[in-house]
């Protein structure tokens, strides 16, 4: 490549301790279709290449989306300005080389005989198929259709000369339902690393039975009771600690997990993962942002917490090994430490057969407000809808109402855990039940 050789002798010439060069490149569609017409169709290509040095113990970082001798001269001239103004740190390094890179199979070769006509069809169906569900749908927000196709690339001093390749189809709907002067929206979605293998079917029955669902939802009056929350509710409240399983925030002291390694601080029930291999993940990766070869990490074995997730630097400063958690959100900033594929494991129970371990209760398959929940307290207060359960049957839709408390009491709480994993981007979850909450209604 000549753009790594032309910045690989240059950095050589002016005696610099370390270098790391790093480039990624993405060509993306987006389709979106409303009444069987097309609204829009975009296509884009972007490129950018990043460099960090280590001179004296000092970091350099700058980056160009420009791809021309000059702009790679000013990116090392930048980098080596940024150095000299940092503090020097001894735990600064890049890795080196340790195993093999794992074969994954994340890339779509027949991506390029797939036709513009085709993916405008997928769309279609896929607002069809919500707006032929039920008479009582009678508008869809917006159907969309995307792709990706992402090359990276990631060169250092000491040895690394990395490629990886990936496609990316996603497809969601949003609709509303109607009747009687009652309005109720829908959602869902579907992605994968192969065109073929999106249900769009499937997507657009699920979204318009979740408005139908909730027709005639009003307040309830508050209760003590059983709580389950489906798998996109459980998810969204294990991402509000997610950052508490990243080291950084540990050392930093804005973890609440801070002083509980090897603790009981989850009921039994619940096993946390964060696997960078996760077969079709978001994540997935053969190596991390820094070329650490990507793993599996268990982060909660029933209940008590086992690991943080580490890159290079903070895991010397801990005195142990990166996990293969070095994250790149893009080429303009340096990569940090963060999560790949964070989940709950499956458990043993049906989801179904949850709600018959309820007497009474709630069923949450909606929450609103998640991102005000403080992520180093764990403190949260939000406003839910879904289902009253009674009898073990879910009975009378319900919205209006709110749940409090704290996200780690919560999963201490867990008795029973669902078989529906589920991601939701980075974070997935099964279906979880809560021994008991208050529940805020009128």
């Amino acid at each position: 490549m000549i753009w790594n050789e032309y910045i690989k002798q240059k950095v050589k010439s002016m005696n610099i301790d370390q270098y790391e060069i790093y480039l990624a490149k993405v060509e993306s569609t987006s389709i979106e279709v409303k009444d069987q017409q097309v609204e829009c169709f975009t296509s884009s290509h972007s490129k950018g290449l990043s460099l960090r040095i280590l001179n004296d113990n000092r970091l350099g970082f700058s980056y160009s989306t420009e791809f021309t001798n000059e702009a790679f001269d000013q990116v090392i001239s930048n980098a080596v300005l940024s150095a000299r103004n940092s503090s020097t740190d001894e735990l600064y390094s890049f890795p080196e080389a340790s195993k093999p890179l794992p074969k994954l199979k994340l890339f779509d070769q027949k991506i390029a005989s797939i036709s513009k006509e085709d993916k405008i069809d997928k769309v279609k169906s896929l607002e069809r198929e919500a707006t032929t569900y039920d008479r009582r749908i009678n508008k869809v927000r917006k159907a969309a259709y995307q792709e990706k196709t992402a090359s990276e690339y990631l060169i250092n001093s000491n040895g690394f000369n990395l490629s990886h390749q990936r496609t990316f189809f996603s497809c969601s709907i949003e609709v509303v339902a109607e009747e009687k002067g009652d309005s109720q929206m829908g959602w869902d979605f579907d992605f994968s690393s192969f065109y073929h293998e999106l249900d769009v079917a499937k997507v657009g029955r699920l979204a318009s039975s979740r408005a139908i669902g909730q027709l005639g939802a009003k307040p309830t009056s508050s209760f003590r009771g059983a709580v389950i929350f489906d798998n996109s509710v459980a998810s969204q409240f294990l991402g509000v600690l997610a950052t508490s399983f990243l080291a950084e925030s540990v050392q930093k002291n804005k973890s609440i997990l801070k002083g509980k390694m090897d603790k009981k601080i989850f009921s039994d029930k619940i096993n946390v993962i964060d696997d960078g291999l996760y077969p079709g993940g978001v994540a997935t990766k053969p190596f991390d942002g820094e070329g650490v070869v990507r793993q599996s990490t268990t982060l909660v074995e029933e209940g008590i917490l086992k690991n943080f997730l580490y890159d290079t630097y903070f895991a010397k400063k801990a005195k142990t090994n990166s996990t293969g958690n070095s994250s790149r959100g893009s080429i303009n900033s340096p990569p940090r430490v963060g999560c790949s594929n964070l989940y709950i494991k499956n458990g043993e129970e049906n989801p179904d057969a949850l709600l018959s371990f309820v007497d009474k209760g709630l069923f949450v398959n909606e929450v609103m407000g998640i991102h005000t929940s403080n992520p180093i307290s764990g403190d949260f207060s939000v406003g839910v809808s879904g289902f009253l359960i009674k009898n073990g049957k879910i009975t009378t839709p319900v919205n209006g109402i709110a749940i409090a408390g704290n996200v780690m009491t919560l999963f201490n709480r867990v008795v029973a855990v669902g078989s529906d994993l589920r991601f939701y981007g980075h974070t997935g979850s099964p279906s979880v039940m809560i021994e008991e909450m208050d529940i805020s209604g009128n």
